[in-house]
């Protein structure tokens, strides 16, 4: 029967795997609509894929002409949206096609117009423009995106009918807990593989043992011992001072070593089997590999480049476009290409994929710090010790002179870490927001070291009234936990977040509920305009003229009654986004100079 809910369902053979990974996307960023969207795409997808061959049962599967001019299309419509929204916007459209494939009889690629695209692309979300050129994009409520959904796939077929339709729209929702319950295990498994982030880089050579999750194999316990052969740019017999890479060797000349991914990334060759399958005979001008041999390259988020050249024979388990994580195993340590022995050839390239974008891999990984984890600031723990805690506080105190530090700060520290962890904040977050905020000294004699509910330009005596130091930071928790999920400023911090990325704003100034940066970009703001010449306390030109530099405000309308200011003088969205970035970033070097993280 037309529209019924197992007509037409397409097989789930195809990797979902390659699927997700053609999507570059933050799930939390863009909220429950792109949960939506994906999980249309998870248990709905069938052979709508973004890629032009799929390795399934190694073969590989080409695509008809009519799938073809389907991603052509598909690929001027993306490219219509801005910036962030072009990935949402190839989801809601892959993910509508394939609903539709899998309910409405003889539904094909050329069904699929290009208005079409837009229409679906448009559905859920409500466009708002603003005078700097930006555009935010809202969420329609549940109900109304149902009611959409409903009325567009009646609109598409006519015979199907109002209970198919709302079923099928429906099926959204229902399909909502069991991806986030799908999500949240991705996300633990990632944790035991990845630093947080996956900022950092990792030493390439992997453990001797090996786990595997979801048929991925990983290395990413302690490496096996190594020792680098030849420096970046060395002046050996064999490089002449030319080397673009360093050379880590094994120490015992024989292959099998594994070699991890440095890093996340997206693979972008090998692209075929024969690529890997040169012979472990290297010997200096050997061109198998253009001299790499078997090699593999990753491409990151940060716009650098992974090389592993000289890998071992049919060693290597990846090819161009798989998703690949921090310390998955790619291939085995071999002699390939022109190669005088055993060893990974390693090269980073910064900012292109070119042989001048090379430089020295000793700047982003080290052999004695093999796997290095990035530096979270918690808004709610800390992984210092009471003791640690305390002995950088005084050790603080001795090397500042800053005697309101001392006082207030210090001499309490045992205090501050007992309460903060009581009361559910991190105490190193605690001290340092006193020092930015107040620099450490009492808020008009109260205990208010943390600016709590003093609007911009008001007194001390505008924020509660705290008559100790155990008040105050319990205070501050409270303040602190209304920026958590689920808390009173998540949907704006949310919302902040998705305006932010719509404006192309620099990633340091925005962030999701829950962290310091989603925290800062509504607990910190500069003002609603350029307004000069400003204090400290109403801000505007103030900030902004340190942020971009002296005399920012005199290229640009500013307010000089506050009491009626143009509109042409209000603050733009990335200005409000580059003071977050300031607010933090004033956070984090204070951190980093107390305790050393």
């Amino acid at each position: 029967m037309k529209g019924d809910r197992n007509n037409g369902k397409r097989s789930k053979k195809y990797s979902i795997t390659r699927f997700l990974s053609s999507f570059k996307l933050s799930f939390f960023n863009y909220g429950k609509l792109v949960v939506i969207g994906l999980v249309f795409s998870l248990f709905l997808i069938g052979v709508t894929f973004l890629y032009r061959e799929i390795n399934i049962k190694d073969t590989f599967v080409a695509y008809s002409d009519a799938q073809e001019e389907y991603f052509s299309r598909l690929k001027e419509v993306r490219d219509e949206y801005r910036a962030s929204e072009k990935e949402f916007s190839e989801l809601i459209i892959t993910s509508a096609f394939t609903v539709m494939q899998s309910n409405i009889e003889d539904f094909s690629y050329d069904d699929m117009s290009s208005a079409r695209m837009r229409e679906v692309a448009d559905l859920m979300l409500e466009e708002v423009s603003h005078e700097d050129g930006s555009f935010t994009y809202t969420p329609k409520s549940e109900d109304a995106v149902k009611e959409s959904l409903a009325d567009y796939f009646k609109g598409v077929d006519g015979s199907l009918d109002d209970v198919t339709c709302a079923r099928m729209a429906e099926d959204v929702y229902d399909y909502v807990d069991d991806y986030l319950e799908f999500i949240g295990a991705e996300e633990e498994e990632n944790t035991s593989s990845s630093s947080c982030d996956g900022n950092s880089y990792w030493w390439p050579i992997g453990s001797a043992e090996v786990t595997t999750e979801n048929g991925v194999t990983f290395a990413s316990g302690n490496p096996v011992a190594s020792m680098l052969t030849a420096y970046f740019a060395g002046d050996d017999s064999v490089h002449n001072g030319n080397h673009g890479a360093i050379d880590i060797s094994n120490g015992n000349g024989v292959g099998g070593t594994n070699i991890i991914a440095a890093k996340d990334g997206v693979v972008i060759y090998p692209t075929s089997d024969s690529q890997t399958q040169y012979a472990d005979n290297g010997y200096v001008g050997n061109e198998d590999g253009g001299g790499y041999g078997n090699y593999v390259i990753i491409e990151h988020s940060d716009g650098n480049y992974t090389y592993y050249a000289h890998m071992a024979q049919n060693s290597i388990t990846v090819r161009a476009g798989d998703s690949v994580r921090q310390g998955q195993v790619i291939g085995k340590m071999g002699h390939s290409g022109s190669s005088t022995g055993t060893h990974l050839h390693f090269e980073v390239r910064s900012g292109g994929n070119t042989i001048a974008n090379r430089v020295d891999p000793l700047d982003y990984v080290s052999i004695d710090n093999p796997r290095p984890g990035c530096v979270d600031f918690s808004l709610t723990s800390t992984s210092l010790s009471k003791q640690e805690f305390i002995s950088k506080m005084e050790a603080y105190c001795t090397n500042s002179g800053n005697s309101a530090f001392c006082t207030n700060f210090s001499s309490h520290a045992a205090e501050v870490y007992d309460v903060s962890l009581d009361a559910g904040v991190n105490p190193e977050l605690v001290v340092v927001t006193a020092g930015t905020e107040q620099g450490w000294e009492k808020c008009g004699g109260l205990y208010n070291f943390w600016g709590i509910g003093i609007p911009n330009g008001a007194s001390c005596s505008a924020g509660p009234q705290l008559t100790s130091l155990s008040a105050g930071i319990r205070e501050y928790a409270s303040t602190l936990a209304e920026y958590q999920p689920g808390g009173r400023y998540a949907s704006s911090i949310e919302s902040r977040n998705s305006e932010r990325e719509a404006a192309g704003c620099d990633d340091a100034g925005h962030g999701v509920a829950g962290t310091l940066a989603g925290m800062q970009s509504v607990y910190s703001w500069v003002g609603d305009y350029r307004f000069s010449p400003g204090s400290w306390g109403r801000g505007g030109c103030v900030y902004l003229n340190i942020i971009y530099g002296e005399g920012y405000c005199s290229s640009v309308s500013v307010c000089t009654n506050y009491s009626n200011c143009p509109e042409s003088s209000a603050t733009t969205v990335c200005e409000q986004n580059d003071y977050t970035a300031w607010q933090l970033q004033e956070k984090l070097e204070l951190r980093s100079a107390i305790f050393g993280l």
